[in-house]
């Protein structure tokens, strides 16, 4: 396994916080080339001495060797990280923020993942806790489309070979710099949730930070001008002046914004004669001052195991269903192997021949995992409750062979149900609409994603129409013994009717985080056609519904018409309420004087079509 040189940068630490950083990997660190490097950018007092007298880097420690070094002014956080890494000469370099503390054992692991990873990988981001990272990731590989300098491994010579970090860029947005620059480079950049740190760099969720907001925006601009051309740098710099006019929420918040423009000015001419050109491979993606496309539930928490570790793991079924569509089966494998829950199970049930059990056979020596195939096709219906029958897990969940799971699917819907008492959790799920480019080998292009059901449990509402993808939904096994399975003379629609009986009598919760995605086609004529197939269903799947029963009370169902009412209607207002507003708004006077014409031309247009 090859060396490792830890880079930590220090400002002002919290000397006990800096201490549980070290202890977490000194704890993990026998048999491994661990090599330790201290930047101390701090001003005033000199904390390099009190920093090498922490009991995890005293002389006869855990580690190969420990450095620490002060400099003359503050660096900043990328140059202090490039001082650490031109002292140290291992393969691989792990960059750790001082307020990080590594849960347990992951160091080895994360190691060698690294060992066993193409050489094109360049680095490996690990997941931060209680809050991680919302940018999207690739469920099946989990290439991401850039790294944290929170917590991440680099590959040294990637790391080398493009320069480090920007010596520029003083703070936030650095890793964004160093991670577009490796992906146009030709190196991928891979997300591993199943190792974490603790790193608690929010008070409260959603908390506004000055510093990072102004120093985001300088930022932004700069990779704006370098990775987009005056394009983007224009887009940039009105969303620079919209928040420099737009309300304080904190103290000093438009001087602050106005010193960022005044410091990109300054940075622009470097930025834009270092232009980096797009690859095949890589595109910059700018979404206001976000990089990325994020999930939703950035500040759904997640459980630290060093400062409370799990009483149980019970066991999570994953049952699919699959035709010989062995390539796509394999991309669902993929995010079923990738889950961070400790404690899956897969049943895989082929409607027709085995034309799947090579495919199922390369996931053997990474999942638990039951082949069986029905020899003839018996319906989609008929090998779901072949699946249930199988499956021994306390918690169920369907996957389709075309959808995929992010990492974290099972761990938050599980911890989520266990900790509301519910037996049954789902989470959001992006629609993606997709265009195939090879069937055969599952090749495809993402066209748009969108979600599409955001709703938190609701019976009536359930019973009009179905909300919950089948993917996105973990239920408990008690459901199943209780109502059954699966309608085996329905062939579409069929997960309507299972949820609609599993909820008469328990609830299920609805967690806002992006958790799954599943596909539809992004043709309209075969959209067309899915969605003829699912009208068919609908009055069948509603019909149905008039045979099923439930017990409650009179007070119950005026709370869930209640409910359901608040639920689907909107907030009345009057046309004069309507003039009043704009009256008072000339901008909006001029505006709807505009738009009245154009509407009313669209109307008609509408009309005569």
């Amino acid at each position: 396994m090859d060396a490792v040189d830890v880079s930590v940068v220090t400002f002002r630490p919290d000397l006990d916080l800096l201490e549980r950083l070290f202890a977490s990997i000194a704890e993990q660190a026998e048999g491994l080339a661990i090599r330790v490097y201290v930047q101390d950018n701090s001003d005033g007092a000199d904390h390099t001495p009190l920093i090498r007298a922490l009991p995890a880097l005293a002389a006869g420690g855990m580690f190969e060797a420990v450095d620490v070094a002060r400099s003359a002014s503050n660096l900043g956080f990328g140059r202090g990280h490039n001082a650490n890494a031109a002292r140290g000469s291992a393969p691989l370099l792990w960059v750790l923020n001082q307020d990080c503390t590594v849960e347990p054992g992951v160091v080895r692991p994360l190691l060698e993942a690294a060992a066993r990873d193409a050489v094109d990988v360049a680095a490996w981001e690990m997941r931060q806790i209680p809050y991680e990272h919302p940018k999207a990731y690739d469920p099946v590989t989990l290439d991401a489309p850039w790294v944290s300098g929170a917590a991440t491994l680099f590959r040294r010579s990637a790391f080398d070979a493009v320069g480090g970090f920007d010596a520029r860029l003083f703070m936030y947005g650095e890793d964004v710099d160093l991670s577009w620059r490796l992906r146009a480079r030709g190196f991928r950049l891979r997300y591993l949730p199943r190792f974490a740190v603790v790193h608690r760099t929010y008070a409260v969720p959603a908390e506004v930070k000055p510093l990072q907001a102004m120093g985001g925006v300088r930022t932004n601009l700069c990779l704006r001008a370098r990775y987009g051309g005056a394009g983007a740098t224009s887009r940039g710099l009105a969303l620079w002046a919209a928040e420099v006019l737009a309300p304080q929420d904190f103290p000093g918040r438009r001087k602050g914004m106005l010193r960022a423009g005044l410091d990109f000015a300054r940075e622009w001419p470097h930025f834009r004669h270092t232009a980096v050109a797009p690859a095949e491979a890589f595109t910059p993606h700018f979404s206001m001052w976000d990089y990325e496309e994020r999930r939703d539930g950035a500040f759904v928490p997640f459980r630290s195991l060093r400062e409370s570790p799990r009483t149980a793991t019970p066991l999570a079924s994953i049952l699919i269903r699959t035709v010989d569509r062995g390539a796509w089966l394999a991309q669902a494998l993929e995010s079923v192997a990738n889950q961070t829950w400790p404690a899956i199970e897969v049943i895989v049930v082929e409607d027709g021949p085995a034309r799947s059990a090579e495919v199922v056979g390369r996931f053997r020596d990474r999942l638990t995992i039951d082949y069986v195939a029905t020899g003839e096709r018996v319906g989609r219906a008929r090998a779901g409750n072949l699946a249930l029958a199988r499956a021994s897990g306390e918690w169920l969940n369907f996957l389709d062979d075309d959808d995929v799971l992010f990492a974290d699917h099972v761990e938050v819907l599980l911890e989520a149900a266990l900790s509301a008492s519910v037996k049954g959790a789902y989470g959001i799920a992006w629609e993606t609409r997709t265009e195939i480019t090879d069937r055969a080998a599952a090749a495809f292009d993402e066209v748009a994603r969108a979600v599409v059901h955001r709703q938190p449990f609701d019976r009536l509402t359930l019973w009009h129409h179905n909300y919950l993808p089948i993917q996105a939904v973990l239920f408990h096994r008690s459901l199943y013994e209780r109502h059954g399975g699966f309608a085996e003379d329905m062939d579409q629609l069929e997960d309507w009717n299972l949820w609609t009986r599993y909820t008469l009598d328990d609830d299920f919760l609805l967690v806002e985080k992006t958790t799954s995605k599943y596909r539809v086609p992004a043709s309209a004529r075969d959209a067309a056609s899915r969605q003829a197939l699912l009208d068919d269903a609908y009055r069948d799947a509603v019909a149905r519904q008039a045979s099923m029963r439930m017990t409650t009370s009179p007070r119950t169902v005026a709370q869930m018409v209640d409910d359901y009412v608040r639920s689907q209607s909107l907030v009345h207002v009057s046309r004069s309420d309507v003039r009043a507003f704009v009256g008072r708004r000339p901008w909006l006077a001029r505006l709807f004087a505009w738009r009245g014409p154009v509407m009313r031309r669209l109307r008609r247009y509408g009309n005569a079509r």
